[in-house]
């Protein structure tokens, strides 16, 4: 058990300039103007309700682009400088697969990052037929890898990967009645019906759904109270960081003394901004990145910090997006090309053990699948106790 110092807790700020930089050159090192250009493509949410989700992990990306350069990128034996080139897309599916198209038609990208599940299978219905392309795919839906799709890779670890350590952790402290109050989308569909048929199986009760849409309900105490009424011993939310620590607020608030098992878009690092810490314990969530120990972890918080912001913590949407890059530019080098995609994702396996140890964050893949799954041996989940403390447990992706 351990527990890092935290900072004093800040009100979150505006966007900053992360989105306006977006289109611009990121880093001045390695490249000289001389050589060529690789153009990393992004598509995701700068404006609306995503705009901070899309945020951070443009950040991450365009950290690891200035990292990149300052440090040389050559293949071929000719030096390149990276660039970033972002558009928005406003979580809409359909948008994504135009700025894709646009991406690697007009700015010459063979790699398009995608952040939500959405835009990643609409980009995937056109990345192997007239323009050919790469997806770095940054969403926890399994089914991403699952469609055959030879030019995808997914980065975060399956959100499947935590229902069995999460169910482990509170029924060993007697829990059996799970209640239900999780986001309504497509994703916390998936998650609730995961986690409904995961508990029962287990042998535990499953109590009324009471999921709301997390993105449209400012005013939730009602579907909180109907989840309290049944009693549960411990209740699945999560959604974006602020509504689900409101959620958890609200219910603390209403006297619930119970547990949350938290999904994995809410983080506990940003839950932490919106509502007093102490309710967030007893809790099961994703590992914060300032937990972690790898060689490139204090130096990428610190870097945060300085580049991007002092007024909100980092995430794994930025950490995960940042190690991404390094790997997919290291495998364009092992591979010989920054221009065929087919290559690229075919160096992906090699290029795990040679990307530099300044980009091992928060659980660096061992391992690239056949499917495109990255996979880590050290990843961990957290457990936050009733006092605060983190507790951490293997997760085993799958």
């Amino acid at each position: 058990m351990s527990q890092k110092s935290r900072s004093t807790l800040r009100p979150l700020i505006a966007l900053s300039t992360v989105s306006l930089l977006a289109l611009t050159s990121c880093g001045n090192g390695g490249g000289d103007g001389e050589g060529g250009t690789i153009t990393i493509g992004v598509t995701g949410p700068q404006s609306g309700g995503g705009a901070l989700y899309g945020e951070n992990v443009e950040a991450g990306i365009r950290l690891a682009i200035a990292e990149l350069n300052e440090q040389g990128v050559t293949i071929d034996g000719e030096e390149y400088t990276v660039e970033m080139r972002a558009l928005d897309d406003e979580y809409q599916p359909n948008a994504a697969a135009t700025n894709a198209q646009r991406l690697v038609e007009q700015d010459d990208a063979s790699v398009v990052f995608v952040p939500h599940a959405g835009g990643i299978h609409a980009a995937q219905e056109i990345n192997t037929s007239r323009s050919e392309f790469l997806i770095g795919a940054y969403s926890s839906d399994r089914q991403i890898v699952e469609r055959g799709n030879e030019l995808t890779f997914m980065i975060p670890p399956t959100f499947a990967s935590y229902s069995e350590p999460f169910i482990e952790i509170f029924q060993d402290q007697g829990a059996e009645r799970l209640g239900l109050l999780a986001t309504a989308s497509e994703y916390g569909q998936q998650w609730t019906s995961m986690m409904t048929q995961d508990w029962e199986d287990a042998g535990g009760e499953v109590l009324s759904n009471n999921n709301f849409d997390y993105g449209a309900v400012s005013d939730f105490a009602s579907a909180v109270a109907s989840a309290l009424s049944e009693d549960p011993d411990v209740i699945l939310v999560g959604g974006p960081s602020q509504t689900t620590a409101l959620v958890i607020e609200e219910a603390r608030e209403q006297g619930y003394e119970g547990g949350f098992m938290i999904m994995d878009q809410a983080k506990f690092e940003e839950m932490e901004l919106f509502t007093d810490p102490e309710n967030l314990n007893n809790s099961t969530g994703v590992k914060p990145v300032a937990e972690f120990d790898d060689p490139g972890t204090d130096g990428l918080i610190e870097t945060f910090a300085e580049e991007i912001t002092q007024e909100r913590p980092i995430t794994s949407e930025t950490s995960l997006n940042f190690q991404a890059v390094a790997l997919v530019v290291k495998a364009m080098e092992l591979a010989g090309t920054h221009e065929d995609p087919a290559a690229i994702r075919e160096a992906l396996p090699e290029a795990t053990a040679e990307v530099d140890d300044v980009f091992r964050v928060s659980g660096f893949p061992d391992v690239v699948t056949d499917e495109g799954l990255l996979i880590s041996d050290t990843l961990e989940g957290a457990y936050r106790d009733s006092e605060g403390n983190y507790e951490y447990f293997p997760v085993e992706i799958e």
